[in-house]
């Protein structure tokens, strides 16, 4: 189910924001080890003037490995090979796009494997963290650190430095960069509690900072009948078998293992030593409080045996109004709610906080995809002034290149399917949109995907829910991103995000008795002191090992 859910909000992202939502070995703290630099890897000898945007000298034929989307939609006559961008593009850099081999899910992952395994690979196509590493070490891929230092234009090299160095340094070998990583918006990857306000407001509740203030609205809303239909058909704090998830939650209950410092899935520095969250003495603390919760009644008490979809008929019916999940809801399924219930008021909360007023979290990775370069390939530049082209159009939604376009906008209509985003990209755009209500900055200054959002807003304010796709983009920004943009949340990173060689053959096993133990502690059919019992077996049966891998592997 999470892997389902990570895929399909993965693709949903990319086409409704077009820049958006975890693979690392090689140096993952938060601080870079060594970043990709001439001398560590070629001497550079760029010629004065270089322009990150001009054609290359001699006309080149990029051939690509390429992910492509089941239904791309696009007009008579483009294709995902051939269409307005790839021309555009092609015209400019002086080049040819052509596809070596084209698939989609699970069939690219396969051709992309039996490439790796061959030898046999495109001159450019995307891969993941270990896959990366096989072809490091098989010499198969080119060093890309002059191109990338030369001809990498200021707003990508922006992109790589928002995520504090963690992109390159995790594309980088003995100190030479080996493929161009993609960057994911972190805002994906926080939870937040989503409440009714209209029922709040309704029941006289005043908003939830602490987890009392939000077990006593669950508690209200389940009793105290917030629809006035006069009916006890009204659910406490929802909830589904997704528990935890470092993607996507949605339903989950991250955000209250954070308050106890407690970070299930991830791997982290802690005490000098990297560990996994969910065998760490806090997580046991804040199992045996979920516990409570359940016993209590406060958490939906079907939530074990409920999958997203069913949760989610629950908000859409009118019969949940607090839960926990992403900043982008309003685009799905918030706004099908309101298309029920138009008087449905939705907002989003940093909550719950600790003691100091502050909010804990995890971060998902920054980077999860690379994209390679074939050794010998004789122009990697014209690799990444593709991905400068890329990124732009993605910021501006081709505002500053060309108007009228038929090619709706994705990155899998891109020469290169790889994700690009500033790793602060939703929280950015959100404080430019905010700066020009306030008045502070003119319309002017926005674009692309910022002044979709303005646009969107103005329109939702004029004529209230009456254009819900106007409702959802104004909402997921303006209600569920600006609380991001505050800073009483602190922010746990991962120091690991990849698998080693024992997680390929244990993990899936470990994972099981993870979630197991979990959700029998939370419902109660097994006592908090299973948990010990469990952190025992998953030592034993291959924990310890992947440990001592990780640590390892986080040196290099």
């Amino acid at each position: 189910m999470k892997k389902a859910l990570i895929t399909a909000m993965a693709l949903f992202m990319v086409f409704i924001s077009a820049c958006g939502t975890s693979g690392s070995d090689a140096g993952n703290s938060e601080e870079p080890k060594e970043a990709p630099s001439s001398e560590a890897g070629q001497e550079s000898e760029a010629p004065a003037n270089i322009d990150p945007y001009g054609p290359v000298a001699e006309k080149v034929t990029i051939t690509i490995g390429k992910a492509v989307a089941a239904d791309p939609k696009l007009p008579e006559g483009s294709t995902v090979e051939d269409n307005e961008y790839t021309r555009f593009i092609e015209d400019k850099l002086n080049v040819d796009f052509k596809h070596a081999w084209q698939a989609t899910g699970d069939a690219y992952a396969q051709k992309v494997s039996l490439s790796v395994t061959s030898g046999d690979i495109p001159d450019v196509m995307v891969v993941s963290k270990s896959e990366l590493t096989q072809l490091v070490r098989s010499d198969l891929v080119e060093d890309l650190t002059q191109a990338y230092e030369t001809y990498a234009s200021d707003n990508l090299k922006g992109a790589y430095e928002s995520t504090n160095g963690y992109a390159l340094r995790s594309a980088t070998y003995d100190g030479k960069l080996m493929a161009m990583p993609n960057v994911s918006p972190g805002a994906d990857g926080v939870n937040l509690l989503w409440v009714r306000q209209d029922w709040l407001d309704a029941l006289g509740l005043q908003p939830p900072k602490s987890l009392d203030d939000v077990l006593a609205i669950a508690k209200a809303f389940k009793e105290q009948d917030p629809d006035k239909n006069g009916k006890a058909d009204t659910f406490g704090l929802l909830g589904s078998q997704n528990i935890v998830n470092l993607g996507n939650s949605t339903f989950g209950f991250d955000t209250v293992f954070s308050l106890f410092d407690s970070y299930p899935e991830l791997w982290y520095e802690k005490d000098g030593e990297i560990v996994y969250g969910s065998v760490q003495p806090e997580t046991k603390e804040a199992l045996a409080k979920l516990s409570e919760m359940y016993k209590s009644g406060l958490i939906d008490q079907e939530f074990g045996v409920k999958n997203t979809d069913m949760a989610v008929e629950h908000v859409v019916s009118g019969k949940s109004g607090i839960f926990f999940g992403p900043w982008w809801l309003p685009f799905w399924p918030l706004n099908d709610a309101v298309s029920q219930d138009p008087k449905a008021e939705w907002k989003a909360y940093l909550a719950p906080l600790n003691d100091e007023g502050v909010m804990n979290t995890h971060v998902m990775a920054p980077t999860v995809q690379y994209l390679v370069v074939k050794k010998g390939f004789k122009s990697p530049e014209a690799v990444v002034k593709t991905l400068n082209y890329q990124f732009d159009m993605d910021q501006t939604q081709g505002e500053q290149f060309y108007q009228g376009m038929d090619v709706p906008f994705g990155w899998t209509n891109m020469p290169f399917t790889l994700l690009l985003s500033r790793f602060d990209d939703k929280e950015s755009k959100t404080l430019k949109v905010q700066s020009v209500i306030d008045g502070k900055a003119d319309v002017s200054t926005l674009e692309g995907e910022a002044k979709q959002i303005y646009e969107s807003y103005i329109k939702d304010k004029e004529n209230p829910k009456k254009d819900l796709g106007a409702w959802s983009q104004a909402n997921a920004f303006m209600t569920g991103v600006k609380p991001l943009t505050e800073d009483n949340i602190y922010r746990q990173y991962g120091a690991f995000y990849d698998q080693t060689e024992t997680m390929t053959k244990r993990w899936a096993n470990l994972q099981k008795l993870e979630d197991e133990a979990f959700l029998q502690i939370i419902l109660g059919t097994r006592s908090i002191d299973y948990f010990d019992e469990f952190v025992a077996k998953w030592k034993e049966q291959g924990g310890d090992k992947i440990t001592e891998e990780v640590r390892e592997a986080a040196k290099e």
